[in-house]
């Protein structure tokens, strides 16, 4: 058997590779998933925030069972359950965490941990079949367990695709289809307010030249946005290109040409290995630009452009593409170098 290191909103474990995401919902702060072998759910997690010190794990136990009650009572199942159920042995699984451990047995049977740690408690449960011999692959999950959620990276993976995400930055949303990963995250900057009494004296000096006002943006910047995508098959998608001269190219530039409209920016390709990659780096233009007043430097030197980074690369090997997008006020280049080369992308 396989393994790997699965990780979701700062809880990283290892599992099978068979195991797949199947179920998902909540976000970074409280959520749930599930992973299936292709055959049968293999693992539940859930996670939730919490201001306790000392959490009452038992409660949050007793409304997890009344779930998994509720779940097998249309199937006529008859459940038996257990806690204070010693699994691990280790000491060191215990420091810095208060553990419960259960178990539970029907139709199929599971083994769990409850714990609480930092702000947060977890639950995972491992299940099986009644006649199978599961308990070295349910002690090995157990024991991997580590939450990283003040780690200075967040793992998250799904489908082979593992990434290293700066935790400052937040889950939003992800698209998680055939052919397509879409992991979209943000980050809230440094508050910024320009000056009222320099906000007039520009729109005044622009007044006088009949210049733009109602164009210029004196809001704080939007927060920081990072996002990674993963297409694939490459050859089909690049198949209307190859005629081009760079058909990687050519295939961003009409797929992303609504990200990229309004801003200024250098491209740079070149081949690691195998792989062609191309780097994006630019800035947003604006309607002032070229505006020979004093006001208008100062203004632009206080209110920062809206930076735009690219890096994406085909993979010849797994045949796919991967995209990595930062969008904000800051230059987020050498946070888009550590993600792409946080990603195996074979």
């Amino acid at each position: 058997m396989n393994w790997t290191v699965f990780g979701w909103a700062g809880i990283e474990l290892e599992v099978p590779t068979t195991w797949e995401l199947s179920g998902l919902s909540g976000d970074q702060k409280t959520g749930y998933l599930r992973l299936d072998d292709g055959d049968m759910p293999r693992l539940e997690l859930k996670w939730a925030h919490t201001r306790r010190k000392k959490p009452d794990l038992h409660a949050t136990l007793d409304d997890y069972f009344k779930l998994i009650r509720k779940t097998y009572k249309r199937r006529g199942t008859e459940l038996s359950f257990r806690r204070n159920v010693d699994l691990v042995k280790e000491e060191g699984f215990f420091e810095g965490r208060t553990v419960l451990g259960f178990s539970w047995k029907g139709e199929i049977r599971a083994n769990g941990l409850i714990f609480h740690g930092g702000k947060r408690v977890t639950i995972v449960q491992v299940m099986g079949r009644l006649k199978e011999n599961w308990r070295p692959t349910v002690l090995r999950i157990f024991q991997s367990i580590i939450d990283r959620s003040e780690a200075s990276q967040t793992l998250w993976s799904a489908y082979g695709l593992k990434l290293g995400v700066p935790k400052e930055y937040r889950l939003e949303r992800q698209k998680l289809l055939s052919g397509y990963l879409l992991f979209a995250f943000g980050a809230k900057p440094a508050r910024f307010q320009m000056p009222i009494k320099l906000a007039k004296l520009v729109a005044n000096r622009l007044r006088k030249t009949n210049g733009p006002v109602e164009n210029i943006d004196f809001s704080p910047p939007d927060k920081g946005r990072l996002s990674v995508e993963r297409y694939g098959p490459a050859e089909i998608m690049l198949g209307d290109y190859k005629n081009d001269p760079n058909p990687l190219e050519a295939w961003f530039r009409t797929k992303y040409a609504k990200a990229i409209r309004g801003y200024g920016f250098e491209v740079t390709s070149h081949t690691d290995s195998e792989d062609e990659r191309l780097t994006l780096i630019g800035e947003q233009t604006r309607l002032y630009d070229g505006v020979p007043f004093s006001a208008v430097l100062v203004l632009d030197k206080l209110s920062k452009r809206t930076a735009l980074v690219f890096h994406l690369w085909h993979c010849n090997q797994s045949n796919r593409i991967y995209v990595i997008q930062s969008i904000g006020s800051n230059n987020a280049y050498p946070t888009v170098q550590k993600v792409a080369e946080s990603i195996e992308c074979h």
